[in-house]
Order: structure tokens, then sequence, then C-alpha cells
């Protein structure tokens, strides 16, 4: 009986979040510049998703996110991709970050998972969606090809109930 329990919660903590404020942060990018995550929510909704060099998945879905990004062009849509990656492995993160410059993301660090725990983040990629008043709209762990018809779909949404084109 304990077992379904720790089950069930662990299935439902991803819900937990949705309709909180995302928390505030401040976090490095990587050239050293601190970054203060709530006076960069200024775009009509921020796509965040934290990731690692050492992720298949993570590095899968990079593509995916710009071309969504692409395709809502017109919607006042940012991303932000923040690396677990651990300070050792900066450089990798750094090499990354350079031959991935058709990415327009901005790359953030968090290599004690600090932030990453406040948000309950325990697999990656995680992805959550935040809309322009901070509160998280969407919340997603890991990434297979097609999860970005999800993620399309409740960017859509949430534009058509704001009215926004």
């Amino acid at each position: 009986m304990m077992k379904k329990r720790l089950i069930l919660f662990a299935l439902f903590i991803p819900f937990l979040l949705i309709a909180q404020n995302m928390k505030n942060m401040e976090l490095n990018d990587v050239n050293g510049n601190t970054f203060v995550l709530k006076d960069h929510l200024n775009a009509d909704a921020t796509i965040v998703s934290f990731w690692a060099t050492w992720c298949l998945p993570c590095q899968k879905e990079h593509p995916a996110l710009q071309k969504l990004k692409d395709e809502l062009k017109d919607y006042d849509i940012q991303i932000i991709a923040i690396s677990t990656d651990s300070p050792r492995s900066l450089a990798k993160v750094k090499k990354y970050v350079r031959s991935h410059k058709k990415y327009k993301f901005v790359f953030l660090l968090d290599p004690d998972r600090e932030f990453a725990q406040q948000l309950l983040v325990t697999e990656i990629p995680h992805t959550f969606v935040i809309d322009h008043t901070g509160k998280i709209i969407f919340n997603h762990t890991g990434y297979r090809k097609g999860d970005e018809l999800e993620l399309k779909k409740v960017l859509l949404d949430y534009f058509k109930k704001h009215k926004q084109k």
C-alpha cells in the first residue's frame, strides 16, 4: 500500500507546480554575467528548459525548441536553457553554446542544481512554460520526438486565451 502511495505521489509531482509562480533566481551565463530570472521574464511566454551536455534527449530537444520558436515567430516567446552540468564541465557547456549559435536561447548555468531542486527537477530535460506574470503554465519531464507538438498546443492555447497574435 505504501509503495502505491509513493508511486502516485511521484506521478503527481510535476502537476504540483502548475499555476505557481516561477521562483526568482540569480544564475550566471556562460560568460560569468549575472542573470536575475525575474528581470528577464518580459516575453509574453518563456520556455525554460533544464539540460546537460551529456543528456542525449536534451540535445534532441534543443533543435525542436528552436524550430518551434521559428514557427511561432509572430508571438513573443523566449527560450532560457539552464545547464545542470557540474562546474568542472563548464568548458563543455561553453563549447556546446559556441557550436550551437543557431539556437536563439539564453544559456544559463545551474552547476549546483540549486534552482533545479527548488523547482523539483529530478530528471532532464525538464521544460516549463512561464507566462508574462511569472506563472508556470506547463511542466514536462523528458523529451521524445513529437513532445514539441504538445508544447506548441499549450502556447497557442495560452496566446488564444490572451488574445495575442
